[in-house]
């Protein structure tokens, strides 16, 4: 779909057009159309927001009745970068940086489906970003203290108008996971920094379905257009030749 602005000034040229082929200027003219609806092309329409969910499901179990599988880190999901702050993407540091486990496990029970744990003895911090570097905002996540330990998460949304900060708690007796939810309280951030401390002073805790709305640009296909001005002025052209033979 073409932007109606750029319908609003193709309809204009249109009607201005004369009926001639004098001096070229009619032929310049489409020209013009053609070029401003080829211009349409590379414009993108209004920006709209989608959820975004990074839910760990593809994480299985590394091997049968394990239950676990360690993650690298900088671990891509659904437009999110997961990165354990201080830990290299690459090399032997950054093979262990996380744990995806799911109900099979001794340590995870409580989830039916693979949730993520800091397993990085150099970090105690994960940064949540997107891929892109764009803008989005946290709404929601899915929280589990480990191992039954009282455990204290503290989020902080980064973002140039100032940052946010919004700290939960979670029991040791806590059975299963729990959703906080968050509105637009973390809207318009870069990235979200999560800070887990437990009642042993760990860095612990089990996090699922991290949610966020994004903004999405629909971008046309551009060849579309220009093909559509180019067969209006050689349209044109053609017709205007037949008309001066006749």
């Amino acid at each position: 779909m073409i932007p109606r602005e750029h319908i609003a000034a193709t309809s204009s040229l249109l009607t201005e057009l004369p009926m001639t082929l004098s001096h070229g200027t009619t032929l310049r003219r489409f020209a013009a159309v053609a070029l401003a609806i080829a211009g349409a092309a590379g414009a993108p329409l209004a920006a709209h927001a989608q959820t975004a969910v990074a839910n760990f499901n593809t994480l299985t179990e590394s091997s049968p009745g394990s239950g676990t599988r360690f993650i690298g880190n900088c671990y891509r999901e659904s437009g999110f970068l997961f990165t354990a702050v201080g830990v290299p993407c690459t090399g032997d540091a950054s093979a262990n940086a996380f744990l995806a486990a799911g109900a099979n496990s001794p340590l995870f029970g409580g989830g039916a489906t693979p949730s993520l744990l800091l397993n990085s003895p150099m970090a105690t911090l994960i940064s949540v970003s997107r891929t892109d570097g764009g803008a989005f905002s946290f709404t929601s996540i899915m929280l589990a203290p480990f191992d039954g330990a009282a455990t204290s998460v503290t989020f902080t949304g980064m973002r140039a108008g100032g940052n946010v900060t919004r700290t939960v708690n979670l029991t040791g007796s806590q059975m299963g996971f729990s959703m906080f939810s968050f509105a637009d309280f973390f809207s318009g951030v870069t990235s979200v920094q999560i800070a887990a401390s437990n009642q042993f002073g760990e860095p612990l805790v089990k996090f699922d379905d991290f949610t966020a709305m994004v903004d999405s640009n629909v971008i046309p296909e551009p060849s579309t257009y220009v093909l559509f001005g180019t067969g209006l002025v050689l349209l044109v052209f053609v017709t205007q030749r037949r008309r001066m033979k006749s």
